[in-house]
């Protein structure tokens, strides 16, 4: 993950009274991974990520502070082409809004966020046994409501080119597009947050076509430590519900940080027994900064994929920021 750090300033420029300037950041990391299945282990060394990202930022008269950003990302070595990451133009205005608008990979909302206690240290239980993050299209924005309390509203689509966001896909189902709104909370050691979401073009007793999201979480910093808790449950058409549950811990010594996650995902209401489970998982980190920009991180993680699939793996990767 990018670390956000501003290192390396691009160019700035004073016109007309507007202060502006470009920024260019990123990192690359490699490492070592193995994972095992039920049926098979690979291992290898490579690389595990480089990311690159141009920032640009000015202030605008009677507006505020606007700010762009593109980012170009690769998973694997000269070999795996790079792809597009998160593109978004941001606004923050004199009295604290913040409107964002971009395609995006948002963060995993029990995985990174709250309940995940910083616990996520280039890796969490996202798209392992909870479930993984998606490209969008979001237009959303925020504003403090008092000094501890804050409302966010947003719109989301499939991330596609600009008019189709409710387009039919290839294989017959309307995508679904949907509203949020939450409340975040956060007084001094204390963070909590929570939010409903509606779907809309849903099918009628779909098991798969989703009516409604709600989620909340909850963070405490103990000093010695963080812990946090979360969790997400999505009622769909036909009734039935996939609840996901997260706990999160992270402790920091020093120039060290580790931590764990604890998830489990139930289904329940669905015609077919089979279709009702639950399943569990778990991983352990850590990460051990050199410098500020120089840091090594470190994993291990269980969990149940399904149809009586468990995996389990580890990895280690050194990463280089500017």
């Amino acid at each position: 993950m990018m670390k956000k750090t501003l290192v390396a300033m691009a160019a700035v420029a004073v016109t007309g009274g507007a202060f502006a300037q470009s920024v260019l950041t990123g990192d690359i990391a490699y490492g070592f991974k193995s994972v095992t299945t039920n049926t098979s282990t690979t291992s290898g060394f490579g690389l595990n990520a480089a990311d690159l990202a141009f920032n640009a930022s000015e202030d605008v008269e009677g507006l505020g502070k606007l700010s762009a950003s593109i980012n170009i990302a690769s998973d694997g070595g000269r070999s795996v082409a790079p792809y597009a990451g998160d593109q978004s133009i941001t606004l923050v205005t004199g009295a604290g809004m913040k409107i964002m608008a971009g395609s995006v990979q948002g963060t995993s909302y029990l995985g990174q966020g709250i309940a995940s206690a910083g616990s996520s240290y280039d890796d969490n239980l996202s798209s392992k046994n909870i479930g993984a993050r998606t490209n969008n299209d979001v237009i959303s924005a925020s504003m403090p409501l008092t000094d501890t309390l804050s409302l966010s509203v947003s719109h989301t689509e499939a991330d596609v080119a600009i008019g189709t966001g409710s387009a039919i896909s290839a294989n017959g189902i309307t995508t679904q597009r949907y509203n949020t709104a939450g409340l975040t909370f956060k007084s001094g050691q204390l963070s909590a947050d929570a939010a409903f979401r509606s779907y809309d073009n849903q099918i009628a007793l779909s098991t798969s076509s989703a009516n409604t999201l709600s989620r909340a979480s909850l963070g405490y910093d103990l000093g010695v430590a963080k812990i946090g808790a979360g969790m997400t449950t999505v009622t769909y058409m036909y009734g039935n519900t996939k609840t996901e549950s997260l706990l999160g811990l992270s402790v920091p010594l020093g120039s060290v940080k580790v931590g764990g996650q604890f998830g489990q995902s139930v289904t329940s209401g669905n015609a077919t027994t089979t279709s009702n489970y639950t399943r569990t998982g778990m991983i352990l980190g850590s990460q051990y900064d050199f410098s500020k920009r120089t840091y090594l991180v470190g994993h291990w993680y269980s969990y149940d994929a399904g149809y009586s699939t468990n995996t389990t793996g580890y990895y280690f990767a050194l990463y280089n920021t500017f």
